[in-house]
């Protein structure tokens, strides 16, 4: 059996679940239980939103989505280099068949 990816929760959730905790002052128990959200769940929203106010925190995060997508590039790109050199060695065979 796999593993269940869980609930998604929209942007608009997530930013009312917090607002809850850091605004109105319930506790994060209180929210969860009245949102039916787990804890660890509400924790890492909490944790992702004050990491969001540190400047070095996004830009870390920025880069490393960058690295991804720069590294999903580049296998891209060995995947046409590998399928370019075979389409390149099949039309010489071919072309050495012609002309014999």
């Amino acid at each position: 059996m796999g593993k269940s990816k869980g609930t998604r929760y929209s942007e608009e959730f997530k930013q009312g679940a917090i607002k809850l905790v850091l605004e109105n002052k319930q506790s994060i128990a209180e929210v969860c239980r009245n949102l039916g959200v787990s804890r660890n769940a509400m924790e890492r929203w909490l944790s992702f939103e004050a990491d969001s106010h540190d400047d070095e925190k996004v830009r870390l995060r920025e880069q490393e989505a960058e690295i991804r997508q720069l590294r999903k590039e580049k296998a891209d790109l060995a995947d046409t280099v590998e399928i370019l050199k075979k389409t390149a060695a099949i039309f010489s065979q071919s072309q050495r068949k012609n002309t014999k």
